[in-house]
């Protein structure tokens, strides 16, 4: 087992307690739907081409354009520095062996590359309607299976079990996994929303939009395990986020806010 891997779950075995206590409350009437069991219409769109496809729109109306993260592998990068010619100098061993070593070269390159987990949505790409009685209905009837598919995603990523990540049949999970949390961005940035539910829709959209990056980033940790480690450095402040995302959601469905 790698030690990147045994990282990473370490990690997320650590938002299992923050979202288990989240657990309980969805199992209200309204967010006790069953899952979609359709074929994901995401076809394979990473989470940064889901969230360009959508903010694209906004392109016309908006005073700066939209720019999408660039496809950028840090650990690439980052040994680009210290190795030439495919060998890494005394001078460059002397460095790695120094104290500050860390703080002068790994540091900086993460700090300066930080993955955006929280992006921004703008009204103008989302479908707001008039609040009403009716249409606050079916908006959770609508939302339910995408909700309900986010929140069992978390719950699959809690409980991976850290010796068998790599075997196969995980792989080809965490596969379809992203391919249904990038079905239920889709679903959701179509919705019909009504006005007093905009900022808790957005949360919800931009929390599924951190846990599909999440389950890529498991994906290519082997490519770029430093990326994949800046991501999870994150997990506590996605884990709260998610939570509260879903702790709104469900209070929201009951009449609560």
């Amino acid at each position: 087992m790698r030690k990147k891997h045994l990282i990473i779950i370490g990690i997320l075995v650590f938002l299992i307690g923050i979202i288990g206590g989240a657990y309980l409350v969805l199992r209200s009437t309204i967010t006790r739907g069953e899952l979609a069991n359709s074929t994901p219409a995401s076809q394979g769109k990473s989470s940064d081409e889901l969230l360009d496809e959508l903010l694209k729109l906004n392109q016309q109306e908006s005073e700066s354009e939209y720019i999408p993260p660039e496809k950028r592998n840090l650990t690439e990068e980052y040994l680009g520095k210290i190795v030439s010619d495919g060998n890494i100098s005394q001078e460059t061993l002397t460095k790695i062996e120094s104290t500050d070593f860390l703080a002068s070269t790994v540091l900086p390159l993460l700090a300066s590359n930080k993955p955006e987990l929280f992006p921004f949505i703008p009204d103008t790409v989302l479908k707001i309607i008039p609040d009403s009685k009716a249409n606050s209905q079916k908006y959770f009837k609508d939302t339910n299976k995408d909700v309900i598919t986010f929140f069992e995603s978390v719950r699959k990523m809690t409980s991976l079990d850290a010796e068998k990540i790599t075997e196969p049949e995980n792989i080809n999970e965490f596969d379809n996994t992203v391919s249904l949390l990038g079905t239920a961005f889709e679903n959701l940035s179509k919705a019909s929303i009504p006005k007093k539910y905009v900022e808790l829709h957005k949360n919800m959209m931009v929390s599924i939009f951190s846990l599909q990056k999440m389950f890529e980033s498991v994906l290519n940790s082997e490519e770029d395990p430093l990326k994949s480690l800046l991501i999870f450095n994150e997990a506590e402040s996605t884990g709260e986020f998610w939570k509260q995302s879903l702790i709104d959601y469900d209070n929201a469905s009951k009449g609560k806010k």
